[in-house]
């Protein structure tokens, strides 16, 4: 039996987490679990004239049992769709010819294990001496959502059959496949005509996402005409009824300046849009240029000036665009140094309250099927001054079946997360709860200290310094942070068990041109003080679905009941915000992570401020990916 959760993050690329078990009868408990990652890239779309050609990886990450890998090309002509390719490993275990690879290299040549407690990992991608091949056919019959199919498989069971007799059918299926629905699929097949076979597929595209808000913010509309009255402190006080946060509102003989504090569930173009109308209509008749200063958290971004002409042209007479109003805009870097470092505690007071849905899966455990865990986390945030934040949230864990964590697993002496059932064991706990400094010490340079209870598994202090140059498409950073194990047997798991270590990483990012996606790539010390390295995919999506993808492997291996053990942690995140249900706060979200749990080594901390992610409205990708909402 096989159980998959699928994400596709970019048109090319699919990514399954998949739990598979060997069972005695359908309605048997597993006798072994086989837990793995799968991948499919599609190398070159198909046209007219020319297949789709891809490559998979089963089990890329994961348990020999099920591994293997494929080249495929696929082609449609008119109703029907062909499927051929070749396979190496567990599916090309039916070894019709000597593995052409090894002519490239003799690593490709060498003789491969299918099975083994010892995980898959790239050194056995593409090896083994023989592969095989395979092919398929689709057909779309004239019934809406049904399809026929029939294929010719190389997978031989070579494993099944030494282990425990396994009576291999034909590698040849027939099936069918049904979609009612856009969102649902069902399956079914007579493989070799001894076996039956169905599935159940369940879809839905992130992109159709309701989004952050289930309103759109309607902006105050832009003075028909222009007036005398030059009432720069009016700019603020107007806006603040509009939840526009200005301040420092200032006014020369040509220009109005303002600083802007971003709201971070709304873009910064359409605050940016919402702030200029205001500083217009109080700016006087001769002023000409408007001047805004965007602020995260206490971060400075650039200085945005935009033509007070070209937004009168787009929002009054309607004879301009968005696409106008960007050729004059200038953005200046005006940040010094010079007063950065003065906290002012009459700027402008701003707090947020959100709440998330946190979820944690796992299909990546030997020794039990699915483990998970529901949380509702309460948190808000305030503003104390303009580089002083104070964080803190409440957990309260709703549903989990944890306890089966360690009834075979044994129990960690000094447990990174390998404790995590018994943080989940309490009802209500404390969070979060975190004091927080950030400034911008110089252009496009950001600094960060925090400390307090930084995660719901540790306390302790440290900081940040990120380097991200406006307009370019890199970034990087250096992370430090002292660290105590919080105890869950104390109240609210406020108290310290005494463990405490030092951790940091040096964080590379790297933006996909024309796209929203970003490559992290993270080098350092993880909380188990194993030493090593990160890389993930993110990805934001218009609607404010946020999507990451991670492998980490370091010095250190967790080991299993088994007796195998790894080196690698690796996982998916997603966050879909609740802003489209009214009487929800903006910011609210569902957070689910699909990676596996209980694991110390690979453990890096989940650090309440991250300077990448406060920075980001500020960057020059975000504003021009939004810029369009400047006249919303």
């Amino acid at each position: 039996m096989h159980g998959t959760i699928s994400i596709q993050p970019v048109d090319n690329l699919s990514i399954v987490i998949r739990q598979t078990s060997e069972i005695s009868s359908i309605n048997g408990a597993a006798d072994r679990l086989f837990p793995g990652i799968d991948l499919r890239l599609r190398l070159i779309k198909e046209r007219p004239h020319t297949p789709q050609i891809a490559i998979g990886l089963q089990s890329a990450i994961g348990h020999k049992r099920m591994a293997g890998e494929y080249f495929a090309l696929s082609k449609r002509y008119k109703d029907f769709d062909f499927t051929a390719g070749m396979a190496w490993g567990r599916l090309g275990s039916a070894a019709h010819m000597s593995n052409p690879l090894k002519g490239l290299h003799s690593h490709f040549g060498k003789k491969r294990l299918l099975d083994g407690e010892s995980p898959n990992a790239p050194d056995n991608w593409f090896t083994g001496e023989d592969i095989g091949f395979f092919g398929g056919v689709e057909y779309t019959t004239p019934y809406d959502g049904l399809s026929v199919k029939a294929d010719w498989g190389a997978d031989r069971y070579i494993v099944e059959q030494s282990r425990f007799d396994y009576d291999p059918p034909n590698p040849w299926a027939l099936g069918i496949n049904y979609a009612p629905k856009g969102w649902v699929n069902f399956g079914a097949a007579l493989i070799g005509g001894q076996k039956i076979m169905g599935t159940l597929g369940l879809q839905s595209p992130i992109k159709k996402w309701p989004g952050r808000k289930h309103k759109d913010v309607k902006a105050r509309p832009m003075r028909p005409y222009r007036t005398g009255l030059a009432l720069p402190a009016e700019m603020a006080l107007a806006a603040e009824k509009d939840d526009i946060r200005l301040y420092e509102t200032r006014r020369d003989d040509y220009s109005a300046s303002a600083k802007l504090l971003l709201n971070h569930n709304r873009s910064l173009p359409l605050q940016l849009g919402h702030a200029a109308r205001h500083m217009a209509a109080h700016a006087g008749e001769t002023i000409e240029g408007l001047r805004i200063t965007p602020l995260s958290y206490g971060l400075e971004g650039p200085e945005v000036s935009l033509q007070r002409r070209d937004l009168e042209q787009a929002l009054i007479r309607k004879q301009g665009s968005p696409q106008e109003i960007w050729r004059n805009i200038e953005f200046n870097s005006a940040a010094d140094g010079k007063d950065l470092l003065h906290d002012r505690f009459n700027a402008f007071d701003a707090h947020t309250f959100r709440f998330i849905l946190d979820n944690e899966l796992s299909l990546s455990e030997e020794d039990n099927g699915l483990l998970y865990r529901t949380g509702l986390i309460l948190e808000e945030s305030q503003k104390l001054s303009e580089h002083f934040w104070l964080g803190g949230s409440i957990r309260l864990d709703l549903k989990d079946n944890l306890y089966r964590l360690n009834t075979l697993r044994p129990r960690a002496i000094l447990p990174v997360r390998n404790n995590v059932d018994e943080f989940a064991n309490r009802t209500i706990s404390v969070d979060r709860s975190y004091l927080s400094w950030m400034t911008t010490l110089k252009p496009d340079l950001h600094i960060s200290l925090t400390g307090g209870m930084l995660e719901e598994m540790y306390a302790g202090f440290g900081g940040e310094v990120l380097y991200r140059l406006f307009g370019k498409t890199f970034a990087v950073s250096a992370e430090a942070y002292q660290v105590f194990k919080r105890d869950p047997f104390t109240s609210f798991n406020l108290g310290l068990n005494g463990d405490r270590l030092l951790t940091g990483h040096l964080n590379l990012w790297y933006e996909v041109p024309n796209s929203d996606l970003t490559l992290q790539a993270r080098i350092g010390r993880y909380l188990a003080e194993d030493v090593g390295g990160t890389l993930a995919l993110h990805r934001r999506f218009d609607n404010g679905v946020k999507f990451e993808a991670f492998v980490t492997a370091t010095d250190n291996a967790d080991f299993d009941i088994f007796g195998s053990t790894t080196h690698v942690y690796s996982g998916l995140k997603i966050a879909l915000p609740l802003g489209n249900v009214k009487h929800i706060p903006e910011g609210s979200e569902i957070r689910t992570s699909l990676a596996p749990l209980g694991r110390d080594t690979g453990q890096a901390l989940d650090a309440p401020v991250k300077l990448y992610d406060v920075s980001e409205p500020l960057s020059y990708r975000h504003i021009k990916e939004y810029w369009t909402s400047v006249i919303d």
